[in-house]
């Protein structure tokens, strides 16, 4: 699809208008006029202040602001009257209009809360995914039509380089925040005895606090800010060596190719600079400004590149594919059912967003191995057999090697981030579900749901030791909801699929003992809830919201049962499909409960 040049010119005024905004809010960190207007939306009670230095540089930012917010707004109108039938900008043009009264939300809570390092860094960070949005837009019409080689292998390395130098934005963001700048007057080292050896030992002090490492406080968060850079910094210039490689082949690598190094090499000489030049105040406006130039460029590049390599498109599915984000979505709804009830209300903010990172990777990392382990299984059922490792779309090794990389993600993010023991649970659950459920009980014994349910059931244990550190009754309670969840579900799942089953030889309760047996089954263990959700109310002093959703529930789960139970053979594996879809609403809704009960104490 051609796009009008009046449509371009306001999609690249767009990305100017926030870029500027990203810069101005430079100004605003390095002359300390974070709260030159203390309150929102307004500033000192007015629309237009009286305007000394520190007003007048905030009240320049909220208006940049409303700028760059209008032309995304026309942006995303032009886009959905006139170029919604084109999918990728459309759906670009939507991230946008979210991204940016996300972006007013974060810089009010900021504002309010008198400026904390953590929203601090929150608000840069969705302040780039905005430039990141519509530098991807930009490059869209810019370049409606990818053309070039297919699936050039380097396409990884630029991706990984724009994820690296968002890492280092936001570090540098938190470096900002915490009044780490200064710490270390000299470069490339501190230029303080031994500070680079005790970054390694404060950053050690963060994930291990019972361990006593010696730190140099900020010195040590702004070295561990310059030993990332030096590490992008090799990806960056290894994608431009690259893109530079295969300029001839795709439109628009070889000047992103030279922009991104020339703005990397920039970057480090600004970043010199500061030090160097006693922290002058032009140095540190410049550094944030070019690291957010240097994100737009590569970012850029990236784009083009993955555009290029339409042949891996189908590989990032495959992968997304094999961590099952169905079943990952539902983890970590219980995950966060055990953060809330563990917090009695909203978790912090850090330890909320460390969960549920860690939790969906280790959960991504335990069925991307379960695809594996269960690939000849996958071949002889109809419902499974087009998945990636059965139509040989993908190598087995690179599902083990996706599986393994995303849990050692998982425990690094939440060993680091909440404790040791979230991130040893999570772990376990990976290691149960895949050795005890995958490869033995579930190709061995009619119980093999049952008792493999328990990897399912760790999420809410996950959410709860994130808090706390440790466990306790109403964690159990959570863990036995779904453990005694987890065979009704699956069961009534396994009535709709049985021939799929018994074709591939898994010994399912259904294939071995029956239809009837299977429903006098599934009544049972849904009769479970209902007293055990009642238990957690008493254990965990719940309020009414809860009680009351626990009973409702707890008693259509019930009623769908019975409804199974009684249905005839012709009908029966129509009622399955109702009570497997009733069960999916029945653990979601009960764990919101949790959710707004906690938080609400109604």
């Amino acid at each position: 699809m051609s796009f009008s040049s009046r449509y371009r010119a306001v999609v690249y005024v767009s990305l100017l208008a926030s870029f500027l905004v990203v810069v101005w809010g430079g100004v605003v960190r390095v002359t300390g006029s974070g709260l030159g207007c203390p309150d929102w939306p307004l500033c000192h009670g007015q629309f237009l202040p009286s305007l000394d230095p520190a007003t007048r540089i905030e009240w320049t930012h909220r208006f940049l602001a409303i700028v760059s917010g209008l032309t995304v707004a026309a942006m995303v109108v032009w886009t959905i009257v006139i170029y919604r039938a084109d999918r990728r900008v459309l759906a670009i043009a939507l991230v946008a209009a979210v991204l940016y009264p996300l972006q007013a939300v974060l810089g009010a809570i900021t504002v309010v809360l008198e400026l904390p390092p953590e929203w601090v860094t929150i608000h840069l960070a969705n302040a780039e995914l905005l430039l990141a949005a519509l530098t991807v837009f930009a490059v869209v019409v810019r370049w409606p039509s990818a053309t070039g080689a297919r699936a050039p292998g380097w396409t990884w390395l630029a991706i990984a380089a724009a994820a690296g130098t968002f890492v280092l934005l936001v570090s540098g963001a938190y470096v900002r925040g915490v009044n780490a700048t200064v710490a270390c007057p000299g470069w490339p080292l501190c230029g303080e005895p031994n500070a680079p050896a005790n970054a390694i030992y404060t950053t050690a002090n963060r994930l291990y606090p019972t361990i006593d490492f010696p730190s140099t406080g900020p010195a040590a968060i702004a070295m561990l800010h310059r030993y990332i850079a030096a590490g992008v910094g090799l990806l960056v210039i290894a994608a431009c060596v690259e893109a530079w490689r295969h300029r001839r082949e795709t439109a628009g690598l070889g000047p992103l190719a030279v922009a991104t190094a020339a703005i990397f090499i920039a970057q480090v000489a600004i970043g010199a600079a500061n030090p160097l030049s006693g922290f002058s105040p032009w140095a540190l406006g410049a550094h944030p400004a070019a690291a957010s130039l240097l994100w737009c460029s590569m970012v850029a590049l990236a784009t083009v590149a993955s555009r290029a390599a339409s042949g891996q498109r189908q590989l990032v599915r495959d992968l997304i594919t094999l961590t099952k984000p169905a079943i990952m979505s539902l983890l970590l709804v219980t995950a966060l059912g055990g953060m809330f009830l563990a917090a009695g209300g909203v978790p912090p903010f850090g330890i909320l967003a460390a969960t549920l990172i860690g939790g969906a990777a280790a959960s991504g990392g335990a069925s991307s191995l379960n695809h594996y382990f269960d690939r000849d299984i996958d071949e002889r059922m109809h419902r499974t057999r087009h998945r990636p490792l059965p139509e040989h779309r993908i190598p087995g090794r690179l599902a083990i090697g996706w599986g393994i990389a995303l849990n050692l993600v998982a425990f690094i993010v939440l060993a680091a981030f909440t404790n040791l023991l979230a991130a040893s649970l999570a772990i376990a659950g990976t290691l149960f579900y895949i050795l005890v459920y995958t490869i033995w009980l579930k190709r061995t014994t009619v119980q093999n749901i049952v008792i493999g349910g328990a990897a399912g059931a760790i999420p809410p244990l996950v959410g709860w030791a994130a808090i706390t550190g440790s466990l306790d009754l109403s964690a159990f309670l959570l863990f036995a909801i779904v453990f005694f969840w987890t065979p009704a579900h699956f069961w009534a799942l396994a009535l709709l699929i049985r021939d799929d089953y018994a074709r591939a030889g898994v010994p399912m309760l259904p294939v071995v003992k029956g239809e009837e047996a299977t429903a006098w089954n599934i009544l049972a263990y849904a009769g479970s809830l209902l007293p055990l959700s009642l238990l957690l109310f008493i254990a965990a002093g719940l309020g009414f919201l809860y009680l009351v959703a626990a009973i409702v529930l707890g008693g259509l789960f019930i009623a769908y049962a019975f409804r199974l139970l009684r249905s005839g053979e012709a009908r029966r594996r129509a009622v399955a499909r109702g009570v497997y879809l009733y069960s999916l609403v029945y653990l979601t809704l009960l764990f919101v409960a949790i959710m707004v009960d906690s938080t609400l104490r109604l």
